[in-house]
């Protein structure tokens, strides 16, 4: 899926089970037919996906696994 890299966000907590969740969250724009303009979505990476030399406002290529968790981010 082809989005605009809006804004990131580091994340680094401890969940009611005691895990400790460390990653980003990437907000990005894209098409959608249905939504007049452009949609925006919070997408979470997990520790070890890079956003490698990805800026903010770059045109990035996002692949999912079949869960659809992100499992993959490039600048498109």
């Amino acid at each position: 899926m082809k989005a605009k890299l809006l804004g990131v966000q580091p994340i680094n907590f401890t969940n009611t089970q005691g895990e400790t969740i460390n990653g980003i969250n990437i907000f990005c724009a894209f098409s959608d037919e249905n939504v007049e303009g452009c949609r925006t979505e919070k997408f979470f990476l997990k520790d070890g996906i890079k956003l490698a030399d990805c800026k903010i406002n770059d045109t990035i290529d996002i692949s999912f696994n079949m869960k659809g968790k992100v499992e993959m981010l490039c600048k498109a």
